[in-house]
């Protein structure tokens, strides 16, 4: 290169730079249309599965749902019709049950279904194996939410004694309320398959396609093609063009992407094909949507070809140019370069011969101009290189200073001793918008009229030339409440006083202080009700079982051990009966009983509140979960406090494309549910018109959390209710209508189960916004 003229140099230059910027652009735009092709081909392809997959289960759910209701309720009418039996005194009633029960054992349903009975406290009444009969089993989810519902379908993981996995089953349930009968009817999902028609949806998975020739297809895990455009039949031993096994291998799979050359029967020659799929466990089909990788791609070839004709083109005409354009400039230049050669390096006196009027003329003209005002300059330059050193110095400190002062997370306002601004960095122009040249020179009242009311503060600082401050200041900002530190400073410098105002913005301090206090309260409190609830739990367990004895025995005149005494004592059991009912002794055992319940539930708040439990945390997106929890709480009537929800105005923000969320979505319904009722009963009390809550959901992508807010239009809270919402124990509520444990269980939720953050805004006669803030990336313990 160093032997090169001026004008190779840069045609070359020139050359290469048009290529690697040229290349460069077309190698990003290539990739990154590249890479959109494929995502875009993958999530269309993923979708249409998900269509297939939902048009499928729909269909199958409908048709198991339709069939097990059917039966579900047959049984409740033989149920019924024994029970009838009964009431005619036809038979007694345990034969009136032994026969229900031997009725509905006789009956299956599929291939391995059956039908149970459970009552109302999750006790095994009717079931085909014995030894489960008499046994609890509330703990089951499925169970409890057959004794919430009573009636319905549900559907739910579930695996008989000998076998390995957990297969989908569906249960349709219907109450039997004289026995305290669920009647359930339940088999495998998968067993109800007959019950599909695949002409309902055949046609609409055909005419599914992507690019010009892409299709959707239906595979079992056997290789029997369900749905095919082409092919029937089983298809198991299949190969691609290369001999690659892509049907095992889906099957083996179960759910991904794969990549293989195929031809169909109708085409000449066998193409890159790209397909997504997805198993539906239940009907033990796999669904794939396929596309060719050259249809997906055909733009990028196009453009490719476009580009290699462009770079030679740019190439062949930049280097015409470039040589042209050299040349008038390098022809000159060689005959100025040979008048400087013949001129001695180190003589200042010498000058350049006149070359005309011609642009070297004038450069010849300028040059000796140049040397003249140069030689000056010189001889000032040797006196001033030490004033330049010293002020270079003095500015690069100032610089410096003014860096650090503009870097601080504080807002600083430099005054003199007449409040005048002097001083103002880029925390200060950041929180008013002034900037500081519009700010100095100004009073600061005025600039920033929140020192307005500390003027005294800073004169205090300034005459008595001592620090002065104040702390935890507050100031309503877009109706929030910021707390801030006030410190000033004085200065003296050259006969004249100023100072210095340093404002810190500490609420997140303030609010983590207050995190803090209630964690700690929480923690100490959490102890006592463990220990509490547990000595009160033996006593009340006690109580309600003798309560429940007593009622029995006092109102089944025929029990033979009632039959018995009376006998001996020579006394009428009926007698006895109506003694009880006309002294209300009844009346009052069901009052012991009621009170005991309710004892119960405190004390399992309580408990829940005291301890941790093993978490069941799985994703969820936060929108959806919402859903579930409004449509559940849309249908919650309080008979006691006369409110229905469904009088209630909902108003829904949630962001578009939010992530899913890590948590444990009963706990976290708790939470919203507390919340929701505690909203709705103080909007009743206070007769709110047009009561609404307005729930948003966001995600803060810097903090990587989802923030849920529930705001209601109700009557709010004064400061000090605000700071006690989250204690144990306080409440707001009349004695006997609140325990004070919602809140505090749901601060312990979202703190200690969640590792996120719950806070509550509120203003007399503003309503009230709780905000939750819960980690996107879960940390494991």
């Amino acid at each position: 290169m160093k032997n090169l003229s001026i004008k190779f140099k840069l045609f070359l230059s020139y050359a290469v730079i048009f290529m690697i910027i040229l290349s460069l652009g077309f190698s990003l735009l290539f990739l990154q249309v590249r890479g959109a092709l494929g995502q875009k081909i993958k999530k269309e392809l993923n979708q249409s599965n998900q269509t297939i997959t939902d048009m499928i289960e729909t269909t199958a759910t409908v048709s198991i749902r339709n069939h097990l209701k059917a039966i579900a309720q047959k049984n409740r009418e033989i149920a019924s019709y024994f029970y009838q039996k009964f009431l005619d005194e036809e038979i007694s009633e345990p034969d009136a049950k032994n026969k229900a029960a031997q009725v509905l054992l006789s009956q299956t349903v599929g291939d391995t279904g059956y039908l149970y009975c459970v009552d109302s406290k999750g006790i095994i009444v009717v079931h085909p194996q014995k030894g489960v009969l008499g046994q609890d089993l509330s703990f089951h989810k499925f169970i409890q939410k057959q004794i919430s519902e009573k009636e319905g379908y549900l559907e739910y993981e579930w695996k008989n004694p000998g076998e390995s996995l957990e297969r989908p089953k569906a249960l349709y349930m219907s109450y039997f309320e004289a026995w305290d009968w669920i009647i359930s009817v339940s088999s495998y999902k998968s067993e109800f398959l007959r019950l599909i028609d695949i002409e309902d949806f055949k046609n609409r998975v055909l005419n599914l396609t992507f690019g010009e020739t892409g299709y959707s297809f239906i595979l079992n895990s056997k290789g029997d093609a369900v749905i095919h455009p082409e092919l029937t039949g089983n298809v198991l031993a299949m190969n691609d063009a290369n001999g690659y096994p892509f049907v095992r291998e889906m099957i083996r799979l179960k759910k991904g992407y794969l990549t293989y050359w195929w031809k169909n029967p109708s085409e000449q020659h066998p193409r890159e094909k790209f397909v997504a799929f997805d198993y539906i466990p239940a009907f033990d089909w796999i669904i794939i949507s396929s596309s060719y990788t050259r249809e997906v791609f055909s733009s990028l070839y196009d453009i490719q070809k476009t580009f290699l004709v462009i770079l030679i083109l740019v190439i062949l005409i930049s280097g015409g140019i470039t040589l042209i354009v050299s040349t008038t400039i390098t022809n000159p230049l060689l005959r100025f370069i040979r008048q400087l050669e013949k001129r001695a390096p180190d003589d200042w006196s010498s000058r350049l011969a006149d070359e005309g009027n011609d642009e070297i003329g004038k450069l010849s003209t300028s040059f000796n101009r140049f040397m003249d005002r140069l030689d000056a300059y010189r001889k000032e330059l040797i006196s001033e290189i030490k004033i330049r050193k010293k002020a270079e110095k003095d500015l690069e400190h100032l610089k410096n200073l003014s860096d650090i002062i503009d870097s601080m997370p504080s807002i600083l306002i430099g005054v003199d001793n007449h409040g005048i601004i002097t001083q103002w960095n880029k925390k200060a122009q950041q929180a008013t918008g002034i900037s500081s040249e519009s700010a100095t020179g100004r009073p600061v009242h005025n600039v920033f009229p929140q020192m307005s009311n500390r003027m005294e503060l800073i004169r205090q600082a300034i005459e008595g030339q001592r620090v002065t401050s104040e702390s935890r200041h507050t100031r309503t900002q877009n109706n929030q409440t910021v707390f801030e530190d006030v410190t000033v400073y004085p200065l003296q410098a050259k006969g004249m006083k100023g100072g210095v105002i340093r404002i810190d913005d500490v609420t997140q301090l303030v609010r983590m202080e207050e995190m803090m206090i209630q964690s700690e309260k929480m923690m100490s409190v959490g102890g006592l009700a463990a220990g509490m609830a547990h000595e009160i739990n033996n006593p009340l367990a006690g109580m309600l079982q003798n309560a429940i004895v007593m009622k029995s025995r006092l109102e089944n005149p025929d029990m033979p051990a009632n039959q018995r005494t009376a006998q001996e004592l020579g006394i009428s059991t009926t007698d006895i009966k109506s003694f009880m009912e006309k002294r209300g002794i009844f009346r009052m055992l069901e009052a012991i009983h009621s009170s005991g319940l309710r004892a119960a539930e405190i004390v399992n708040s309580m408990l829940s509140f005291a301890r941790k439990s093993d978490a069941d945390v799985s994703p969820h997106y936060p929108d959806q979960l919402l859903d579930q929890i409004l449509e559940l709480v849309a249908t919650d009537y309080d008979l006691k406090k006369k409110y229905d929800f469904k009088s209630i105005k909902i108003i829904k923000e949630y962001a578009d494309n939010l992530p899913m969320l890590p948590c444990e979505s009963a706990k976290i319904q708790q939470v919203i549910l507390n919340i929701l009722r505690n909203g709705a009963q103080a909007m009743q009390d206070a007769n709110t018109a047009s009561p609404m809550f307005t729930i948003r959901i966001y995600a803060e992508r810097a903090s990587q959390m989802i923030c849920i807010e529930i705001e209601d239009n109700g009557p709010g809270m004064d400061e000090e209710t605000r700071l006690k919402a989250f204690d144990p124990f306080f409440t707001t509520k009349p004695v006997g209508i609140g325990t004070g444990l919602g809140l505090s269980v749901s601060y312990f939720i979202i703190i200690e189960n969640h590792k996120g953050t719950i806070d509550v805004i509120s203003e007399p006669g503003k309503g009230a916004n709780f905000i939750i803030q819960l980690p996107i990336q879960r940390k494991s313990k």
